[in-house]
This record gives C-alpha cells, sequence and structure tokens, in this order.
C-alpha cells in the first residue's frame, strides 16, 4: 500500500482488509491540526468499463448519503472528503477512537440488563434517525459499535450501502444490480440473507447483539428451534429478567411481521416514559420520497403483542422508585449530552454506566454508613460499604469539593451535572480512599474511569466549562499517588500525558484504549520503549524469557505472572488495539535502531 492517497492523506496503518477493499488509518495533511481520520478503500466486484459508470455514479450518491447522516447525528461518524485514484474509490470519514463491542466483552466479560438497555435506548435514537432517512443500515453488529473514549456514546459505523454499490452487475435483462449481500452471518435476519432487508432487518441485528452482550455467546454459538426457526437462548442469560428477554425475542422474531414495526416502538417497549423525553434526533413525520436512497420493501405494520403490554404494566405496577429514576436518568442521558463499561447485579439505587464495563469485581458500591446522612438519599454515592477491598482504585473526574455537612448541596450539583448530559455524575467519600488527603470531604465528580487517559479525554472538554476540573486518583492502596492532572496542564497541548521511566500498569493503560501516535514514543530511551511494549503482555500475566525484563516487571506491585511465552500465544488475550500498538512500538523501535533488549 502507498504511502500517500490523493496527495493529501499519510497512511499510518492498515487498520483492516477484506473482500471489499481495505481500512486505513490516515493523518489529514492539508489540516492545520493533522487530524487522524479513516480511509475506506473500495473495489468494484468487476472492471467492466460497461459497469464502472453505474458503480461512479452508485458511489457518489451513497456518498451524500453517508455524508448527510454523520451531519445528522454525532453517533455516526462524518464524512470529510471521497475520491478516486486508480480507478477505486474511497471514502476519508471521521476516526473514533474507542472500543468495539466485540473488544469490550472479549475483555471485561458479560454486559450487566441495565447497561445492555442503556446502549439499546441510544442506539434506538440513532437507527430511527436513519430510519427516517429511509435508509436501513443491514450490517449492525458488536464489531460495528464503538464505545467512544471522548463522550462515552455507542457509535455506530460502517453502513452497507456503499459496499453494496461496489457489487454493481448487470443481470440477464440488462439492468444494473447488485450481486452481493450485505450483513454477517449470525447477525443478519433471513429475508436481508435472500437480499430483501427490511426497517425491522436492523432490529434483528440489534437483538442479537444483546444476546452477546448479555450471555458472551455468538450466534453460531446459540441453536435454533427446528419448528420455528427461532434463536434459542435464553439458558445462557442469567440474572436477565423476563421482561427484557421478552422484548429481545420479540426483536428478533425469525418473521419480519412478528417483529417490532419500527425503532420507536422497541424504544417504548423498552421504557414507557421515552416519549417524556425530548428526542435525540428529530425524525420526519413523513418519510422522504426520493427513490435515490437504499430501496427497502414496506413492513406490514401490526399491534404490539400483548408481552409488551404485560411487560409495560410490571414497570408500572412495580412501583420501584430506584427503577424509575434509573430509566429517567438514561434517558436524560442520551438526549443530546455526552454519555459515559459489567456483570453483576445493580441496586435500584445505582446509576447504570458505559464508562469501562465495570468488571466483575468492581460493581457500583453501595453509601458507607458514616458518609450519608439519615435525611437526604444521594443520587450516586461512590463511598463503598463496609471499605470492602474489592472497590480498589478509580480514576474520578474532579469537579467539586463539599464539607461533610453540605451533603444537600453536593446532590444539587450531582443533578446539574446530570442534566447537562454527564449521567455518571457522582460523589466519592475522601476518607474511604486512603491515598488521598483523609479530609471529611465529598468530591463530586462528573465521570469515573477505570484508567487515566479516558478521564483526561473527558477532561479535555469537560475543563472548558469547568476550568478548577481535575483527573484524580482514588485508590485503597495508602501508598499510591493521588496522580492529579488538572484542565489546565492540557489546555495549550492536544499531546497525551506523558509517561514517566518508572512506567506502572496505569501509566501505560491507554495502550489498550487507543492506537499508539509517534509522539507516545519521541524522546524515550530504548529501555523506556522495551518496557512500554512488554506491559501490553505483562498486564495479562506474560512471563518474559528476558531475565531484564522479567526482573523488572517482577517489582511491579500490579504484576501477576501466570503464563509462559509460549502458552500466553495461543490464548488470543489481546485486543486489537492492543495487538497493533505492539506492532507499532516494535516496528518504531527497529526502524530507528531503539531496541534495548536484543
Amino acid at each position: 500500500m502507498q504511502t500517500w492517497l490523493n496527495n493529501r492523506y499519510r497512511v499510518i496503518q492498515t487498520l483492516g482488509s477484506g473482500g471489499f477493499g481495505e481500512t486505513f488509518l490516515a493523518e489529514d495533511t492539508q489540516m492545520p491540526s493533522q487530524r487522524r481520520c479513516v480511509i475506506k478503500l473500495l473495489k468494484p466486484v468487476t472492471t467492466s468499463p460497461q459497469i464502472y459508470q453505474l458503480v461512479q455514479e452508485r458511489f457518489q450518491r451513497e456518498a451524500a448519503i453517508l455524508e448527510e447522516l454523520g451531519g445528522g447525528s454525532n453517533q455516526i461518524p462524518n464524512l470529510y472528503a471521497y475520491f478516486q485514484q486508480d480507478s477505486q474509490f474511497y471514502l476519508v470519514q471521521e476516526w473514533v477512537e474507542g472500543l468495539t463491542l466485540t473488544e469490550k466483552v472479549r475483555r471485561e466479560g458479560r454486559v450487566p440488563e441495565q447497561i445492555v438497555q442503556e446502549l439499546l435506548i441510544s442506539l434506538l435514537g440513532v437507527i430511527e434517525y436513519v430510519h427516517g432517512k429511509r435508509i436501513v443500515h443491514r450490517d449492525i453488529k458488536p464489531d460495528n459499535i464503538i464505545i467512544r473514549y471522548r463522550d462515552q456514546k455507542p457509535v455506530l459505523i460502517d453502513f452497507g450501502a456503499v459496499r453494496e454499490s461496489m457489487g454493481t452487475v448487470v443481470n440477464s435483462q440488462g439492468s444494473p444490480t447488485s450481486s452481493i449481500i450485505i450483513g454477517t452471518p449470525g447477525y443478519m435476519p433471513s429475508e436481508q440473507a435472500a437480499g430483501r432487508p427490511v426497517y425491522s432487518s436492523d432490529l434483528y441485528s440489534l437483538g442479537i447483539t444483546s444476546i452477546y452482550l448479555l450471555t458472551g455467546k455468538q450466534p453460531q454459538q446459540l441453536d435454533s428451534d427446528p419448528q420455528t426457526g427461532e434463536i434459542v437462548w435464553r439458558q445462557f442469560a442469567t440474572g436477565v429478567s423476563n421482561e427484557m428477554m421478552q422484548i429481545i425475542d420479540h426483536a428478533i422474531a425469525y418473521h419480519p411481521r412478528e417483529r417490532f414495526s419500527s425503532a420507536r416502538e422497541m424504544l417504548d417497549a423498552l421504557g414507557g416514559v421515552v416519549n417524556t423525553v425530548t428526542p435525540a434526533y428529530q425524525v420526519p413525520a413523513t418519510l422522504p420520497s426520493s427513490p435515490e436512497t437504499i430501496p427497502v420493501i414496506p413492513q406490514t405494520t401490526h399491534s404490539p403483542r400483548p408481552n409488551n403490554s404485560i411487560f409495560l404494566g410490571s414497570l408500572i405496577a412495580g412501583g420501584l422508585i430506584g427503577a424509575s429514576t434509573i430509566i429517567a436518568l438514561v434517558l436524560t442521558r442520551f438526549s443530546q449530552s455526552p454519555i459515559n463499561n459489567t456483570i453483576g447485579v445493580t441496586t435500584p439505587t445505582e446509576i447504570p454506566t458505559l464508562s469501562g464495563f465495570i468488571p466483575e469485581n468492581t460493581l457500583t458500591p453501595q453509601p458507607s454508613k458514616n458518609s450519608i446522612s439519615n435525611n437526604t438519599t444521594p443520587i450516586v454515592i461512590s463511598s463503598p460499604q463496609g471499605n470492602q477491598t474489592g472497590e480498589s482504585s478509580f480514576y474520578f473526574l474532579a469537579d467539586t469539593a463539599f464539607s461533610a455537612n453540605r451533603e444537600a448541596e453536593a446532590n444539587k450539583q450531582i443533578r446539574l451535572l446530570q442534566t447537562q448530559g454527564y449521567g455518571n455524575a457522582g460523589m466519592l467519600w475522601i476518607p474511604d480512599y486512603p491515598n488521598l488527603s483523609g479530609k471529611q470531604l465529598f468530591e463530586v465528580y462528573a465521570g469515573k474511569f477505570s484508567d487515566r487517559a479516558s478521564c483526561i479525554e473527558l477532561l479535555r472538554s469537560f475543563g472548558k466549562q469547568n476550568p478548577d476540573s481535575y483527573c484524580i486518583f482514588a485508590s485503597k492502596n495508602a501508598k499510591a499517588s493521588p496522580d492529579r492532572f488538572y484542565y489546565k496542564q492540557i489546555t495549550n497541548s492536544s499531546a497525551s500525558p506523558v509517561v514517566s521511566s518508572s512506567a506502572t500498569e496505569n501509566d501505560y493503560a491507554f495502550l489498550s484504549q487507543r492506537l499508539v501516535r509517534d509522539e507516545d514514543l519521541a524522546n524515550k530511551t530504548p529501555l523506556e520503549l522495551d518496557i512500554m511494549r512488554n506491559s501490553i503482555f505483562a498486564k495479562y500475566g506474560r512471563k518474559f524469557d528476558t531475565p531484564g525484563l522479567q526482573d523488572y516487571f517482577n517489582r511491579q506491585s500490579w504484576y501477576q505472572p501466570k503464563y509462559s511465552s509460549q502458552d500466553f500465544d495461543k490464548l488470543n488475550l489481546l485486543s486489537r488495539t492492543e495487538m497493533q500498538n505492539a506492532s507499532y512500538i516494535i516496528q518504531y523501535q527497529k526502524k530507528n535502531n531503539l531496541l534495548y533488549f536484543r
């Protein structure tokens, strides 16, 4: 692959390749920021001159649709440009830094029901907007949903329309048609596999995605009823409510007429109070009549199944104040503002969070007896009950500190932050974290993170309205550094914080979160680069054959050696981002002769 495209874009690395083409990460050298972007090379299935003009026309039309979609939703990547070069077609799109849902589940396990509900509510708003444009996505799956680091919103990527245009051929009647089916086996329903997608095809794919999140099972690992064709999955969904399973069953019904007729109908089934919240996207009252968009088969509408009424009735009849609070706050959070990743049962007073898909041993804590007054109930409290050691450490985006007798004011500040879109806003009780000052203070925070990089990413935008804000590392380990990092320290710099030579696991956490940049590697010694690269493996317990490396990591308190180098390579524990970063760093070292351990 050439290093430059269109005399403008410098290719940094290949992100993926397949039958339709390749995807690259690149820098736009004609922008002052040298912003990074994703470039998709699309290859027509035929180079026939007769077909090329048709492909070109379809490509331009579908690119215009992508531009419109990205401009109308901040959960769809923007289209920056498109061009042709050497008889090939290229799209230039916004680079979304984050983790796909596949990577999240692979690293952190199944997702609890409340978090899945939150994801669905956000994504259904996007799908409703897309369907309002008479477009069917056709490839909704965990790989095509990214939790964006900047604001923790789920972003829907990789629409199938342009790929379909690359499959244009002329049929036996002389008419242009597509020779390929868009979609992923297991995630697309039967009518889509037959080349006849409808709106509810996307809802089916979203339902299968939900099953993957709730169970950790890929579609190929699930059986189907030989008589009805329905997916058999409930036995794997431990801890999932019957109401939630009914909603998913409705979405993944074999026949389109048995599914939800629209994204709005599925939204209503999920919450029942969706209509009380300002929608994130304004959907036109009538669908556009333009035939230039993706053709879809009109779908027969139907009355909701009785089990939806049962579900909504159960929400009302239950009268659970905590559950109502969760739903209301979730819906508020998804209307226009940043949102903030998983296993476990949460209590009604907890606010579900996407920030980190919290692993099984770090459930949202309960208030400690000494930190809550008898007269008020905070919205979110991060003060662990009984000082449980399971609640080890987190990064918090600190906003305001309140003394112990000003808890009510702290709660008002939390509510204000939540109305501004920071649904993860809460408070922590300083004495519960021994590495902090120990003063009797409540610290109100806008976000809670498992790594430093994610906290600082949100700090970049949050600090513009709250310039005194900072990220702080709160730990049960009294010897740990608070690691405060103020907004003013990054005001005039877009570079990531420089890690120290005495690396710790938290120093290099960003290597699991985003792709490494040259500025992350600049001015580092060969030893620092070797430690940086191998920390990717060390976090999973890999042992090292090089004595110097093994000695170094043995001195790190977080390191727990488990696997020999030979066994580790067979386990496939690394995420795609981690694999790419390890490869990039070693290439950088070789290119610049910066290898320490040879």
